[in-house]
């Protein structure tokens, strides 16, 4: 059984290219573009690691790794902070933020980071 990845990105090319990437690596990938439904995956599936885009939903990330830190079922999932050079200080106010990459990134780079973080 492969571990599920939620992805939470508002691009849908870069979204394309992590979810090809992770599932040749065999991950599977449950993939949005909005917050609202994250939090339905989350609640439908065993979610192993978060992948996220600061940008999302019009800064709605705050409102939801905040709410996924106050609630026990979700508090321990990691979650993987995608960003660019303007937003790269500002994850640091999420709560619960295991790491941050920055925008353009390589496979490998997510790769490395996804395996390192998955629990």
């Amino acid at each position: 059984m492969s571990d599920k990845v939620l992805l939470l990105e508002k691009s849908e090319a870069i979204s394309k290219n992590i979810f090809l990437t992770l599932q040749e690596n065999n991950y599977e990938v449950l993939s949005t573009n909005s917050t609202t439904e994250g939090l339905n995956i989350l609640s439908e599936y065993d979610i192993r690691l978060i992948i996220a885009d600061m940008n999302i939903n019009s800064g709605r990330i705050i409102y939801f790794t905040n709410e996924l830190r106050s609630d026990d079922k979700y508090s321990l999932i990691p979650i993987l902070m995608l960003t660019d050079n303007i937003g790269k200080n500002s994850w640091k106010q999420l709560k619960g933020i295991k790491d941050w990459i920055i925008k353009p990134f390589s496979a490998d780079k997510l790769l490395n980071t996804v395996e390192r973080l998955s629990i």
